[in-house]
């Protein structure tokens, strides 16, 4: 079975869009369990507020972006830095161990390949704007 080769501008653009809005919806279910009281400190609120952000931002970008609507690219800017702080934060907080082989693995395989398609997006589409 071959991989779907998308011939028309307008397919790759939804598919990629769709895709970013995938991925901000999956963080809904991981918002929800840190919401209910999955960390006992006070730092859980800040994690909540960061992820519920990213999510917004990934959903938002990727609506604009399957829609073809020029504002994706200034989405997209903004959502990868929030991508490598929240990356940069699950790290540094992470205690030894486990816990920290998770925080790396989710840094290495979700966020930062996420963080360089929104960047290399942003680069993009601010070129072709000029």
């Amino acid at each position: 079975m071959e991989a779907p080769v998308f011939h028309q501008p307008f397919a790759r653009h939804r598919a990629l869009g769709y895709g970013l809005v995938a991925c901000g919806a999956a963080l809904l279910p991981w918002l929800c369990l840190l919401a209910s009281g999955l960390l006992p400190t006070k730092l859980s609120a800040v994690w909540v507020g960061l992820d519920l952000l990213e999510a917004g931002a990934l959903i938002g970008t990727g609506l604009l972006t399957a829609r073809r609507d020029p504002r994706g690219v200034l989405a997209a800017a903004a959502t990868a830095p929030l991508l490598l702080t929240d990356a940069w934060f699950d790290v540094m907080t992470a205690r030894h161990g486990g816990e920290l082989a998770l925080a790396l693995g989710t840094a290495v395989t979700a966020e930062l390949p996420l963080a360089v398609c929104c960047a290399l997006m942003a680069v993009r589409g601010f070129r072709k704007r000029r």
